[in-house]
C-alpha cells in the first residue's frame, strides 16, 4: 500500500479539495452512473482506486484526517458525535475546530500567508485559520431556520449574506435542506463566488447529498442516481467556472470521499446484551459499568472505570456465550489492534460486524433485526472511498491504494509548504 501520492510536475497556484460524502469508486467507474464530469476528470487526471479510511470510517473523523493527515488517536475527533460516558449524544457533534488537537492544512496555509476558504466542512466552526468560512453547524432546535442560525458562526461577518445576495439566492430549510438535490448546486455557486472574488489559495468543500440516499436505500437506487448526478453537476460547475475565469491551468482539483458504503440486511445492537446483564441502564444517564458506542459501523466498548478488569471479563464471557447465530455476525477487535489503527485510546475493545450487518446503539428490543439500508464505519477497510486529482502538473494515470492520512501532506507539498 502506497504511503504517498505521486508528486505533481508543476506546482499549482490554487488547490480545491472537494469531498462527496459517501463517494464510492463505482460511482465513477460504472457506465450507468450519471457522472460525466467525474469520469472525464478520472480519465484525464490521476485516479487512486481505493482510499482506506480511519477507524471508524465516518464523516467527522474522516474529514478531520483529510485536513490533518493524522489518525483519530492524534487529532482527537473520534466519531461524528462524541461519546459522553452514558449521556445522550443524539443532538451534539464535533462541530468546533478547536476539537482538533493537531495543526490543519488551513492553519499551515494561513500561516504561510495564503488565503483560505471552506464550505460546510465538519469540525471547522470557529477556526481562526479559515478566512472565508461557512461551517457545517446546526441548531439543536430543528424547527428553526438553520441557515439563519449559523450566520453568526460564519466568517467574516456578513459573508453568508453576501453569498446569498450574489451567488446562491436565499438559503433556508427548503432551498438548502440537508439531503436535497438543490443543496450541492448552491454550494458550488458559493464556491465559485469565493474563488472569483477572493482567490483563496486553498479551499475545502463538503458535498453531502449522496450520503443520505445510501443510508436510507443502500448503494443502488433511483434516488441515489439522482443524488450522484447532483454531486457530479456541482463538481462540473466548479470546473467550468475555473475554465471561464482562466484558472483551470493554475488550479488543482482533488475530489475524494470521506468513506464508502456497504449494503446491510440486518442490524446488531450489542448494548442490548449489556442491559440484559445489568451492566448498562436502559436510558442514557443511569447507572452503568460498560457501554458499546457505535462509531459508524463499528461498536466500541467503554468501561465506566478504565481499569475495571472484572467488568471487562464479564463482557468477554458474555460475548463468548452468545448463541452461535449472533456470535457469527461480528469479530472482536482487540485493544492492540485498535491502538495500531489509531482509534480512541479509551476504548477497551470493539465489535466489527460482518459485511451485510449494521450496528446500532439501541439498548432495548431485539439484538438482531431484519432491516435494509447502507452503512459505513468499518475498521477493516471494507468501505473505501476513491480519489481524483485533476489539473496542472498531474500526469494521467492510476494508483492503486493509499491511506487517507496521505492526502493532507500531499496538499501541503502541492502548495509549497513543508509537510
Amino acid at each position: 500500500m502506497a504511503l504517498a501520492i505521486a508528486a505533481a510536475a508543476v506546482q499549482p497556484h490554487y488547490v480545491i479539495l472537494i469531498t462527496i460524502d459517501g463517494l464510492r469508486a463505482e460511482m465513477i467507474d460504472e457506465p450507468t452512473m450519471p457522472t460525466p464530469f467525474l469520469k472525464m476528470m478520472s480519465r484525464d487526471g490521476l485516479r487512486i482506486g481505493r482510499v482506506i479510511g480511519v477507524p471508524p470510517a465516518a464523516t467527522y473523523p474522516s474529514h478531520t484526517t483529510l485536513v490533518t493527515g493524522e489518525l483519530p488517536a492524534r487529532h482527537r475527533v473520534f466519531y461524528n458525535r462524541p461519546f459522553l460516558w452514558n449521556k445522550d449524544t443524539a443532538r451534539i457533534s464535533y462541530w468546533w475546530a478547536d476539537s482538533i488537537a493537531v495543526p490543519t492544512i488551513w492553519q499551515r496555509a494561513h500561516e504561510a500567508g495564503m488565503t483560505t476558504a471552506s464550505l460546510f466542512w465538519p469540525t471547522s466552526t470557529g477556526s481562526p485559520y479559515i478566512d472565508y468560512n461557512v461551517p457545517e453547524f446546526w441548531s439543536l432546535d430543528y424547527s428553526c431556520d438553520q441557515m439563519a442560525y449559523i450566520k453568526p458562526y460564519c466568517t467574516p461577518v456578513g459573508i453568508l449574506d453576501e453569498l446569498e445576495q450574489n451567488a446562491c439566492g436565499r438559503l433556508d430549510n427548503i432551498t438548502y435542506q440537508a439531503g436535497s438535490l438543490q443543496r450541492d448546486g448552491r454550494t458550488a455557486a458559493m464556491a465559485n463566488y469565493l474563488m472569483n472574488h477572493y482567490q483563496p489559495r486553498l479551499m475545502t468543500i463538503h458535498l453531502i447529498t449522496t450520503d443520505y440516499s445510501q443510508h436510507d436505500l443502500g448503494t443502488m437506487s433511483q434516488r441515489l442516481l439522482q443524488d450522484v448526478a447532483s454531486a457530479d453537476h456541482a463538481v462540473g460547475t466548479i470546473v467550468e467556472n475555473l475554465r471561464l475565469t482562466g484558472r483551470l491551468d493554475s488550479t488543482l482539483l482533488i475530489v475524494t470521499g470521506d468513506h464508502g458504503f456497504c449494503d446491510y440486511h440486518q442490524t446488531l445492537s450489542p448494548n442490548v446484551w449489556l442491559t440484559r446483564a445489568g451492566l448498562l441502564s436502559e436510558q442514557p444517564g443511569g447507572k452503568w459499568q460498560a457501554c458499546f458506542y457505535g462509531g459508524g459501523n463499528t461498536s466500541f466498548l467503554y468501561l465506566r472505570k478504565a481499569d475495571d478488569r472484572k467488568t471487562l471479563r464479564r463482557v468477554r464471557r458474555l460475548l463468548d456465550e452468545l448463541p452461535p447465530a449472533e456470535r457469527a455476525l461480528f469479530r472482536i477487535v482487540e485493544k492492540d489492534e485498535l491502538t495500531a489503527l489509531g482509534a480512541d485510546p479509551a476504548a477497551a475493545l470493539a465489535i466489527e460486524p460482518v459485511v451485510g450487518v449494521a450496528v446500532t446503539n439501541a439498548r432495548t428490543g431485539q439484538v438482531v433485526e431484519h432491516k435494509r439500508g447502507g452503512t459505513h464505519g468499518f475498521v477493516s477497510g471494507h468501505d473505501p472511498t476513491t480519489l481524483i486529482a485533476y489539473g496542472p502538473g498531474i500526469t494521467p494515470g492510476c494508483q492503486d491504494t493509499i491511506r487517507q492520512t496521505a492526502i493532507a501532506p500531499w496538499i501541503l507539498s502541492l502548495l509549497g509548504i513543508n509537510p
